[in-house]
């Protein structure tokens, strides 16, 4: 069961009810102590739920490597500036933001073996882990493990998703969940930010149906992220309301309606497919525009 912060707020509230209404010291005092422990189990289900999403939720490398993988080639151009770093340390949920930016750009830069420059927005990724308050998952012994490993790309991998893993159970701890919220979704943004830009920025000096042919892969991987999205929209629904969750899951629901509505016709198109139907780049217009104005909202 999924427990929002209207039924946390409805427990206290109920919790203040009891308290006014009992009639003994001794049955204030008991009748408080049981709306305490199920505002405390409310609140611990609601933990236990975000980390369950934490964990199904696909590392900042996968979509990386998913695209280097189907043949895209790197542009350094879609990668935010390190340049921006600084700017973004004075609000919490400004960093959380552009951490989960981050993570997936090293997730691209180590898939296509720029380890140097990924080790470089390791480094100045330091930086936005204090103000967020995950520290720890970036310190320097991680950083030099970083270093350690520059020639295989397998293991900056699992490096990078296990800074995402150990930045997520720290807020968890700290029941920063909103933070951890607002990460992820700088991270899944970031992810099809990228493949969008990839497909949209293709060359097109070949011939419309080779262009169409080499590009469909790519167009699925941004298809399927899909899923994912959904699970980010149910921790954004899960964790304590900010005015900056609140915005952040306002702007992925215009995305997931795009996913649901004239994505969810190509879905069935392919499923029906005779095998004369081939998915289209410009399939993804209407989700890379929504997209890239999330994407230049974060990392203004």
């Amino acid at each position: 069961m999924k427990f929002n912060q209207l039924k946390l707020s409805s427990l206290a509230l109920a919790a203040a009810v009891l308290v006014s209404s009992c009639g003994g010291g001794s049955s204030k005092e008991e009748s408080s102590s049981d709306a305490s422990s199920e505002f405390d189990a409310a609140k611990e289900q609601v933990a236990a739920d975000v980390s369950k999403v934490l964990k199904d939720l696909p590392p900042p490398s996968e979509v990386p490597y998913l695209l280097m993988n189907a043949g895209a080639e790197f542009d350094a151009s879609l990668i935010n500036s390190i340049e921006k770093m600084e700017s973004y340390q004075a609000s919490e949920s400004k960093a959380a933001l552009n951490l989960g930016v981050y993570a997936t750009d090293i997730g691209y830069l180590a898939s296509y073996e720029k380890s140097e420059m990924a080790l470089d927005y390791m480094g100045e990724c330091q930086k936005l882990a204090a103000p967020v308050g995950v520290a720890e998952a970036i310190d320097y012994g991680m950083i030099s493990r970083f270093e350690s490993n520059m020639e295989n790309k397998d293991s900056l991998a699992v490096i990078i998703n296990e800074v995402m893993e150990k930045s997520g159970e720290r807020l968890s701890e700290l029941e920063e969940l909103n933070s951890a919220a607002l990460l992820l979704a700088g991270s899944w943004i970031e992810g099809v930010y990228i493949s969008t830009s990839i497909v949209n920025n293709y060359p097109d000096d070949l011939p419309e149906e080779s262009r169409t042919l080499i590009l469909e892969p790519l167009v699925k991987i941004v298809m399927d992220q899909k899923t994912s999205l959904y699970d980010l929209l149910q921790v954004m629904n899960d964790v304590p309301e900010t005015e900056d969750v609140t915005s952040m899951r306002a702007e992925l629901e215009k995305v997931k309606a795009i996913y649901d509505g004239e994505l969810a016709e190509v879905e069935e198109q392919i499923a029906n497919n005779t095998g004369d139907f081939v998915l289209q780049p410009s399939t993804l217009d209407n989700l890379s525009a929504e997209v890239s104005r999330i994407r230049g909202s974060i990392v203004e």
